[in-house]
């Protein structure tokens, strides 16, 4: 296993180091989903809450640092989540708005229940998928 150490010369480097790391991790989220729609990368791939798990007891077993690197990765990569245009999350709500001050008017309150229902049952479904798979490498 290969390892590096990325020292920062002053509290500052510090920031930006972090800034820059956060935001490659993010671009890599978005670039990850651009690849499950074409394909390229396996939905089998992803992992869910028990998976998440799985690995993070193991990357805790390899010491603090390693466990906050790992926690900030998942915190970046659930705030690329929060912000898709899904209307459960805040990037539906935002496209909401978008509409709205577009089209001058909110969108209908009828609309919206559906399109939250939608998202709902589409993360419900992406939940049971993940974790289903993450069950099977665990037992298999």
């Amino acid at each position: 296993v290969a390892q590096f150490t990325d020292i920062a010369r002053n509290p500052i480097d510090a920031i930006a180091k972090g800034v820059r790391k956060t935001n490659g991790i993010i671009v890599s989220t978005y670039v990850t989903f651009l690849r499950l729609f074409q394909r390229s990368v396996p939905a089998d791939q992803l992992r869910g809450p028990v998976g998440i798990t799985h690995i993070g007891s193991r990357v805790a077993s390899q010491g603090f640092i390693y466990l906050i690197f790992f926690l900030g990765l998942i915190s970046a990569n659930l705030a690329v989540i929060n912000f898709l245009p899904l209307p459960i999350v805040d990037g539906g709500l935002f496209v909401f708005l978008l509409i709205e001050a577009i089209t001058k008017k909110p969108v209908s309150i009828a609309i919206q229940n559906i399109a939250t229902i939608i998202g709902l049952a589409l993360i419900g479904g992406i939940f049971l998928f993940v974790t289903f798979n993450d069950v099977m490498r665990l037992v298999s």
